[in-house]
């Protein structure tokens, strides 16, 4: 088993000059499904999560899939077949992961926006529908509490430390410095757990914490490792017992171009050294277990050549893949079929009425240009389609998963009565 996390083009392998996933010629799915198309491979999210549980088979660790990375039911399902529970950030992902029937006390609610709504939902499930509620913001804590001892429903809480820790990542993905959004500070924490250490019905079991996505060093982690366990210390000595759990979050970071990702077996060294002496270790992660299991495919439509610049024009959009905007993140684009065309230097677009809307800039990749040829963009299984939106009113795409010999469409393609079908009254034709 491979130290390290899979590279973007594991399963994804150039057969006869033919993209394929797992031996099955990508270009023959998009001829069925259509394009643009996001395919998977199970073979990928099985190793991904195999590398991930070995490393760690030492300690009792319990992964929580973040499942806003990838949302699909099917491979929520696939997950949890593999032992995975769920890390999840709404009342929506609940429900996906309750359909995908992933057994309720292996689900951990993070998110720093639970309504009361939601809630009230959960309160009507045995320990609110989860294994334990991440409790973000001390008024979300005092909503938790007042419902618990109004509604006489035990719950099991975990409270989010922010350690004001860089995870030397990019800015608009950090999310453990004092600055960002997310948890709560020590003193906030120390404070909740002396007021409520004997409420009946509210259980202080854990702490957590998750300090950014796609962190490619270990400095990051056992900095804040480091001042979790020490905040740990002083909660149980307040609350005069051990916690049941910590949760590290996620953040592993994977290959999108040449990066030199985290060793698993130094992950694992590192949560051994500060937590091997407690009865549960959850880690959350999304983007490892799914990035470089997915692709999107996209078709040429049209190019232009002006001053020497070269732009190729997909049917793929921003709406599809946003991640190069939002971020300027870097995905390996493959035609479907190698040929002797030379490479060119392509800015690649897609048609959205955005400035923004550009995959790559200057990128070399063996195209004509022609109307019709296929390219594949790898590393695009995590923040891809669930992120993907319907702007411009461009319906969203199809999706497939190819595992263990089987094809299997995992999402229809949205239509253009998809699109209306909230707007339209009911006496409507």
């Amino acid at each position: 088993m491979s130290k390290r996390l899979i590279e973007p083009d594991y399963t994804f392998q150039y057969v006869k000059n033919e993209l394929t996933v797992e031996g099955v010629s990508v270009s023959e799915l998009v001829k069925k499904y259509g394009s643009p198309l996001y395919v998977y491979s199970g073979k990928a999210i099985r190793e991904s999560y195999g590398r991930i549980q070995s490393a760690l088979n030492e300690l009792p660790v319990q992964i929580c899939y973040a499942v806003k990375a990838n949302s699909n039911i099917h491979i929520l399902s696939l997950l949890s077949k593999l032992g995975a529970g769920c890390d999840l950030v709404s009342y929506g992902e609940w429900y996906r992961a309750e359909l995908a029937k992933v057994p309720r006390e292996k689900r951990v609610l993070s998110g720093v926006a639970k309504t009361l709504t939601e809630f009230e939902a959960l309160f009507k499930y045995p320990a609110a529908g989860v294994g334990s509620i991440h409790v973000e913001s001390v008024m979300e804590f005092e909503l938790i509490a007042l419902l618990a001892n109004a509604k006489h429903r035990k719950v099991n809480v975990a409270l989010r430390y922010n350690p004001d820790v860089d995870a030397k990542t990019l800015d608009k993905i950090s999310t453990g410095r004092k600055t960002d959004k997310f948890g709560l500070n020590e003193a906030e924490i120390l404070k909740l757990a002396k007021e409520y250490r004997h409420d009946p019905f509210l259980h202080i079991e854990g702490i957590s914490i998750h300090i950014g996505s796609q962190i490619t060093q270990l400095g990051p982690f056992e900095e804040a490792f480091k001042q979790l366990k020490k905040l740990c210390t002083k909660v149980e000595k307040i609350l005069g017992r051990s916690l049941g759990y910590v949760d590290l979050g996620g953040g592993i970071g994977v290959q999108y171009l040449n990066e030199k990702t985290i060793s698993l077996t130094d992950y694992a060294a590192l949560v051994k050294k500060y937590f091997s002496n407690y009865p549960k270790i959850l880690i959350e992660p999304g983007r490892s277990l799914i990035a470089n299991a997915g692709i999107l495919v996209s078709e040429v439509v049209f190019n232009k050549t002006r001053a020497g610049n070269r732009t190729v024009i997909l049917d793929a959009g921003m709406n599809d893949l946003v991640r190069p905007a939002l971020y300027e993140a870097y995905h390996h684009i493959l035609p479907l079929q190698q040929t002797k065309t030379k490479s060119h230097a392509w800015d690649v677009v897609g048609g959205i009425c955005e400035t923004t809307d550009y995959f790559a800039r200057n990128r070399k990749i063996a195209l004509k240009g022609e109307p019709g040829e296929q390219i594949a963009f790898l590393s695009a299984g995590a923040y891809g389609f669930s992120m993907s939106s319907t702007y411009n009113s461009r319906p969203r795409v199809a999706e497939v998963l190819v595992d263990q010999g089987k094809i299997k469409l995992i999402r229809k393609r949205e239509t253009l009565k998809d699109l209306v079908k909230h707007e339209l009254g009911p006496n409507h034709p």
